[in-house]
């Protein structure tokens, strides 16, 4: 009975850690994604300072994220993110409005697909 009961408490743990998990990652990915709306508001009126400004604090940001991230997702999702971000802060300080779009494009589509590919639904069990 003590093995029954024990094995419970072992999946419930694992549960509960993972809904936390999957909860911190969606609101962490929202917050970066607040961030590209808010650079991509500024690219379209042409504030290209506001825009430098807030990537410079959405990689200040990222920075945090991706020394806990690793331990929760793939790698490459990390590193593509990374790369992305890297590719908009030389396409703001160039002032290149098309490219920039794109990758900010790019990485919002990063930053809602990390949370759905780790969440529990059926597509990522099977």
């Amino acid at each position: 009975m003590k093995q029954l009961a024990y094995s419970l408490i072992i999946v419930i743990l694992i549960i509960t850690v993972g809904t936390l998990t999957i909860k911190m990652l969606k609101k962490e990915s929202e917050s970066l994604h607040d961030l590209f709306t808010e650079i991509e508001n500024s690219i379209y009126i042409d504030e290209w300072e506001k825009a430098k400004n807030i990537v410079k604090e959405t990689q200040n940001q990222w920075d945090k994220y991706k020394k806990i991230w690793p331990m929760l997702i793939d790698h490459l999702e990390i590193d593509n993110v990374t790369v992305k971000l890297s590719e908009l802060q030389a396409y703001i300080l160039n002032q290149d409005k098309t490219e920039s779009l794109s990758k900010l494009a790019a990485l919002k589509v990063l930053m809602k697909h990390i949370p759905e590919k780790e969440s529990f639904i059926i597509q990522n069990i099977l």
